[in-house]
């Protein structure tokens, strides 16, 4: 008898189970058929419906970028270009150079005649950064950033006359253990015209 009441238990709740389950199967169904559909239109043309793409035609008809031609390196038709932009790396980095020179030399007194050279060196390139600066700082005039060009001129013609100082400090033997901080004020003009000049070039 308890056997038949449990078999009967059973039976009714695996039944009642499944027909809860193809119930909501159905609701399922019927709920997603009569959800609207996600139409994309452009113009009067139906082009999707709920992501699907009708038709490839409207793609198609739409016009492509052109493709831009491959850039093609000849060094010979930019040699003589921008000089300004080429040649004021050389200050900088020389300067640089004979900056890291004077601090070593601080300690051992090995490296004047190489901060003597580097500093020529930057002072010669520099010279040639400033006029070569001046000729392209013409396509500045009348521009929003002609102050900042101007600005610029003003803060490389420092810095030369402070890498020329710093220079000749280094043959003056009483005041040349001391160069190091004109050494310091040279870098600090340097890192400013370097700055405005980035903006300038971007």
């Amino acid at each position: 008898m308890k056997l038949l009441t449990l078999i009967l238990l059973l039976v009714a709740f695996t039944g009642t189970t499944t027909v809860f389950a193809h119930e909501w199967k159905d609701h399922k169904k019927h709920t997603m058929h009569h959800m609207e559909d996600t139409v994309l239109m452009v113009g009067k043309d139906t082009i999707a419906v709920n992501g699907k793409i009708l038709s490839s035609s409207f793609v198609k008809q739409q016009p492509t970028a052109a493709k831009e031609p491959e850039f093609v390196l000849n060094p010979s038709d930019y040699m003589f270009t921008h000089l300004h932009n080429k040649l004021i790396h050389f200050p900088i980095a020389l300067t640089l150079a004979a900056f890291l020179f004077t601090i070593l030399h601080i300690r051992k007194k090995d490296y004047e005649l190489v901060i003597r050279i580097l500093l020529g060196a930057s002072l010669l390139t520099s010279i040639a950064a400033y006029f070569t600066g001046n000729i392209q700082a013409a396509a500045f005039a009348g521009d929003p950033k002609e102050w900042l060009a101007n600005t610029h001129r003003l803060a490389g013609i420092l810095s030369i006359g402070l890498i020329l100082i710093w220079f000749l400090l280094l043959f003056i033997a009483r005041i040349k253990k001391h160069a190091w901080v004109m050494g310091i004020l040279t870098i600090a003009s340097i890192i400013i015209t370097a700055f405005l000049g980035g903006i300038l070039a971007h």
